[in-house]
């Protein structure tokens, strides 16, 4: 058996990468408290990505675990990966990747966010700022009030903690570290992983 692929996506930044059918990716939050997006392909067609509302509506719920899938948004749907482990345990369904637009807005930082990265990292097969989907917010809690209004929940996890997704189809997948400012402390790295 081959030795796995491995490498860091260094803090506020994305790396992007082929996941081969029956591949795992598992991604590392290093340090802990590091949020960041995933968005994935289907490598054989790119106009066929990863759908956060059909992930939503195929699971039945706004986070995504052990056993769920990751949906696309082809007619009809197709699984992409399915989330085979996971120390973390609810990896955000709802929010939109950070940018620049929000992170000067919300946090009053200039400098480039999640889609920016994502989209940099995604330019050698062609993918531009408007083709990227709404992720899969890795390491990232929102709660939901009972008036349907959304909190930032906390982020008390450990270092080290992994999720592992295994690939259904050929995919293209990218992955960011978040740029949004995290109280005080820097940004940090995740650890990528593909395991056969």
């Amino acid at each position: 058996m081959s030795s796995p692929t491995q490498f860091a996506i260094p803090p506020m930044s994305a790396k992007a990468l082929l996941v081969p059918h029956g591949h795992t990716l598992r991604i590392t939050d290093i340090e802990g408290c590091q949020p960041g997006d995933l968005v994935a392909f289907n490598a054989d067609d790119l106009s066929e990505r990863f759908s956060q509302a059909r992930t939503r509506v195929e699971n039945r719920k706004v986070t995504a675990t052990t056993g769920d899938a990751l949906w696309s948004n082809a007619q009809p749907p197709k699984a992409m990966m399915t989330i085979a482990a996971d120390t973390f345990g609810a990896h955000d369904l709802l929010y939109t990747p950070c940018c620049r637009y929000a992170l000067e807005q919300r946090f009053g930082v200039s400098r480039p966010g999640c889609l920016e990265h994502l989209a940099e990292a995604l330019a050698p097969w062609g993918i531009g700022l408007a083709d990227v989907p709404d992720p899969l917010n890795l390491f990232f809690r929102v709660l939901v009030g009972p008036n349907g209004e959304l909190r930032i929940g906390d982020a008390a996890w450990e270092p080290g903690d992994h999720i592992d997704l295994r690939a259904e189809i050929d995919c293209l997948v990218a992955v960011s570290t978040c740029s949004v400012p995290i109280a005080g402390r820097a940004n940090t790295a995740f650890e990528v992983t593909l395991l056969r």
